[in-house]
């Protein structure tokens, strides 16, 4: 793999672990050491009025508090699909890579392609994301920020092999025009030069 194509491989995977992460599904329940920690908390209190205090406090903290993720519902709806998307991105980039670009360069060109396309859908997904509030403004600009390292990455390797490509397009379209010309030129010298009929 070239160091530039590893360095994207690297991307691609980081990628793909920072996606897995953040996807995770979130519970809204209390766990229990949380329970613990409250019973804790009350049992070192003597005057009921502080009892009553802290109850109240703790009531409105697990009532506003904010957690940022995926419920079992949004991650059916869109992190299920966004952990397919960088899955097949890192697949993607592997798999152009191992395409030999002399022979098999059209199918590395296409996978090249697939990798972009899988940046601007996972994108679309993080924007949604964070209009619906799943994910805070934080988080979107550190994933996004993921996701366009690649993609800038994965556009110079397009825009590199593309134009590489087309040489070797020109070029084998110039030898079969040439091999054409050839046997065009063949032909005209075999009637040119035949001897002619000298039957009457």
């Amino acid at each position: 793999m070239a160091e530039k194509e590893f360095l994207l491989g690297n991307k691609a995977r980081e990628l793909l672990c920072y996606t897995n992460r953040v996807t995770r599904i979130i519970s809204d329940d209390v766990s229990r050491s949380d329970v613990r920690a409250i019973i804790k908390r009350i049992a070192e209190l003597n005057d009921i009025r502080d009892v009553k205090t802290v109850c109240s406090e703790l009531i409105h903290t697990v009532d506003t508090k904010d957690r940022e993720g995926f419920t079992k519902g949004t991650f059916n709806l869109y992190g299920d699909d966004m952990r397919v998307i960088a899955k097949n991105i890192v697949k993607d980039v592997h798999s152009a890579n191992n395409k030999h670009f002399a022979t098999e360069y059209e199918e590395r060109l296409r996978k090249i392609d697939d990798v972009l396309d899988g940046c601007s859908l996972l994108l679309e997904y993080i924007q949604i994301c964070l209009d619906e509030h799943i994910i805070s403004v934080k988080r979107s600009g550190v994933w996004t920020k993921k996701v366009t390292d690649v993609k800038y990455m994965a556009a110079a390797w397009r825009k590199n092999d593309g134009g590489r490509a087309n040489k070797i397009e020109t070029d084998r379209k110039n030898a079969d025009a040439k091999r054409q010309y050839e046997m065009v030129k063949s032909a005209v010298r075999e009637v040119v030069c035949s001897p002619t009929d000298t039957r009457r």
